[in-house]
């Protein structure tokens, strides 16, 4: 099985790797990701009311969106938004708030569940397309793209936004991710016609996938590399990359 699509435009965020220079820099192993100085977006196209009340999660996340489609702000785009942990922050310390019978916030259990962030883009945007949220553990990324691969040539549309993000989990959480998980957001604006023309190809073939896989396509969109592998949990994936 394969599925053919253009990636028009790409906006993502790293910890210190914000510029499409500093995200090549960074594929060719020139510039690090840098945790500690990491600088939030400014995100100044937002209200500063509503501003004050988004997550780290939800700043990273609609800052690549609003990127992406910044020239499409008075279409209605269909969305694909996936994330395999969603604002955890959020929701880690609701359950703490349980363990403590302490009273829980409606706003912050609004705000925690998978699809909050995809609800605050259409409702910044006024963006009415369906949108869905995806999640799949640590295939999360590839799931999400195949999903928003196979609606664009299903519903025979010209363009799909796709958007990967997750944020730093609480510490007592790290023991069970994979060790190379960082705080990142990946937005594609898919194309049936216009952009990078890409295909991703199926094998039958199933392998551990030890790698981050927003981190591997990044690498490779940016890099040198024309292919990236990653595994959908029952078969393995390649992604070609046309440059």
């Amino acid at each position: 099985m394969s599925l053919a699509f253009n990636i028009e435009r790409c906006a993502a965020w790293l910890p210190g790797v914000e510029t499409p220079q500093d995200f090549t820099a960074w594929a060719k192993n020139t510039k690090k990701i840098d945790i500690e100085n990491a600088v939030m977006p400014a995100l100044k196209q937002v209200p500063a009311m509503q501003r004050r009340r988004l997550s780290p999660y939800a700043k990273i996340t609609l800052a690549t969106t609003l990127d992406v489609c910044a020239e499409l702000s008075s279409e209605h785009i269909d969305t694909v938004f996936s994330s395999r942990h969603g604002d955890l922050q959020r929701t880690a310390l609701l359950i703490e708030n349980v363990a403590e019978q302490e009273g829980l916030s409606p706003t912050q259990f609004g705000l925690s569940v998978h699809n909050a962030v995809a609800g605050l883009y259409s409702i910044f945007t006024k963006n009415k397309a369906p949108m869905t949220a995806v999640a799949a553990g640590e295939q999360s990324f590839i799931t999400g793209l195949i999903d928003a691969a196979c609606k664009l040539k299903a519903n025979n549309l010209e363009r799909i936004l796709y958007v990967y993000s997750d944020y730093d989990i609480p510490e007592y959480y790290k023991p069970y991710v994979q060790s190379g998980e960082c705080a990142c957001s990946v937005a594609l604006l898919l194309s049936a016609t216009a952009g990078t023309a890409c295909e991703l190809v199926q094998t039958e073939q199933v392998s551990e996938d030890d790698c981050y896989q927003p981190l591997a396509f990044l690498a490779s969109y940016f890099g040198d590399s024309t292919e990236c592998k990653l595994n959908s949990g029952r078969s393995i994936w390649t992604l070609n990359i046309g440059k």
